[in-house]
């Protein structure tokens, strides 16, 4: 009887331990529990936690039918010192229908699962955040779908507490459909100074006199905090955002996204404000 009874409290102590560690699917639907329920982590979402999608641009991703494209999720938390993630691509923001392909990339620490990905293990935030790239293959028929995802920042003790900190990501549109010259862009990553900055940042990218610009800066839940068009005058153009919301008023310090689009290429680098 004795035997029988640590045998019990053994199995049913662990369990948990192990489905958290090695990841959960089905948790990505704003409408559900989340990370949260009996015997989970916080019951409630928490904004310390927060979700971007890189190559997103004012919540939409463009690709044409039947493309592979490269997706990275990012999960930042000021303080925890991990996370882990489960991300999806349904057909509305609420649907369980799958919708297109995923797939791994070798090294970052993701599985799939019933056509869903999630962590094998939780990744280590360096500066504050994690990152966690993937490919998508579209369907080859056009339509807008919807990439959903969410994640738990956790503190590592190895049980599933309040302590650690969930949330979703505004699901992001991804709008499939036929290529032209007007959708098809060149992604490129320059660099934003200074790094980090108490004040204002400048961008500096290569342009075409004459060139329309639509310049947003996109904070770490990916709303757009200010945004500007102008003309480039030559082959460089230099930006400086000082730091300030479209209202004029202070944006708070953390990580932005300055991007800037042409009719060919979307240009972008990461700003860190302190306050």
């Amino acid at each position: 009887m004795r035997f029988a009874m640590y045998l019990f409290v053994t199995v049913n102590l662990s369990m948990p331990l192990y489905a958290s560690s090695s990841g959960q699917i089905g948790r990505t639907n704003t409408v559900s529990a989340g990370c949260g329920g009996g015997g989970c982590h916080g019951s409630s979402a928490n904004t310390a936690t927060a979700l971007r999608v890189q190559q997103a641009v004012d919540g939409k991703i463009s690709v044409a039918p039947g493309s592979q494209t490269r997706i990275t999720v990012i999960v930042a938390h000021a303080t925890r010192p991990a996370a882990g993630v489960n991300i999806a691509v349904k057909t509305s923001e609420t649907s369980t229908t799958a919708a297109g392909t995923l797939a791994l990339i070798t090294g970052e620490g993701l599985r799939l699962s019933a056509g869903e990905l999630t962590h094998s293990t939780s990744k280590s935030l360096t500066a504050g955040e994690a990152s966690f790239s993937f490919t998508w293959t579209a369907p080859t028929t056009p339509g807008t779908y919807f990439l959903r995802a969410i994640s738990n920042a956790v503190n590592r003790d190895g049980s599933a507490g309040a302590a650690d900190q969930w949330n979703w990501l505004t699901p992001v549109q991804i709008v499939v459909s036929e290529a032209s010259s007007v959708n098809e862009y060149a992604v490129v990553d320059v660099a934003v100074t200074p790094v980090p900055s108490h004040e204002s940042v400048s961008i500096t990218v290569p342009s075409t006199s004459g060139e329309k610009l639509r310049i947003s800066i996109v904070d770490q839940l990916g709303a757009i905090v200010s945004s500007n068009e102008e003309t480039a005058s030559g082959d460089s153009f230099r930006y400086v955002w000082d730091g300030r919301r479209s209202d004029g008023s202070l944006a708070p310090q953390g990580y932005y996204i300055v991007s800037i689009l042409s009719d060919r290429r979307l240009m972008k680098g990461r700003a860190i404000i302190i306050r």
